[in-house]
């Protein structure tokens, strides 16, 4: 199933990535890209604003395809045409925590993810986050012979007292 992901409201959802941050959209692209390569999965993202400096199309690649809200359309409005559009939305994940994006996912039969529900994914998928190895971390041994010269060391100093 393709995802189709309202992206501005993703990176809300991230907590290493900033909307105030003006590479932004470009660091979600690079792991999308990540998570596409990995999975399969066509991605669709869409934000708001037109592209930084014209730079749509090479954003796009690598199994996500990046589009920008023209100017007077918002990212919302983008996404529901998109949904409306598609010719098998039952086979779509539409990605947003906005209210309508979701409700015109679900009248057209797609399926929907909050934003926190596609990170938890991302995560998982691209092992990201917590990272456990599963192994005990062994501490150094103590030399014996070491310790009696720092003990002898010591000891001769007056540091320490028997």
């Amino acid at each position: 199933m393709p995802f189709l992901i309202d992206g501005h409201n993703l990176i809300g959802a991230l907590p290493d990535l900033d909307l105030d941050d003006p590479d932004d959209e470009a660091r979600l692209v690079e792991r999308l890209q990540r998570l596409a390569w990995r999975t399969g999965r066509r991605i669709t993202v869409v934000f708001d604003r037109g592209a930084p400096g014209g730079m749509a199309t090479s954003f796009s690649r690598g199994g996500v395809t990046v589009r920008f809200a023209p100017a007077g359309v918002s990212a919302d409005e983008l996404l529901i045409r998109q949904i409306r559009a598609e010719r098998n939305p039952r086979g779509l994940i539409v990605v947003s925590s906005d209210r309508a994006v979701q409700e015109a996912a679900r009248r057209q039969g797609a399926s929907v993810w909050s934003a926190a529900q596609f990170r938890a994914y991302m995560e998982r998928e691209l092992g990201e986050g917590k990272r456990t190895t599963g192994k005990v971390e062994e501490k150094p041994g103590v030399d014996e012979a070491e310790l009696e010269q720092w003990l002898r060391l010591f000891q001769g100093q007056g540091g320490l007292r028997e």
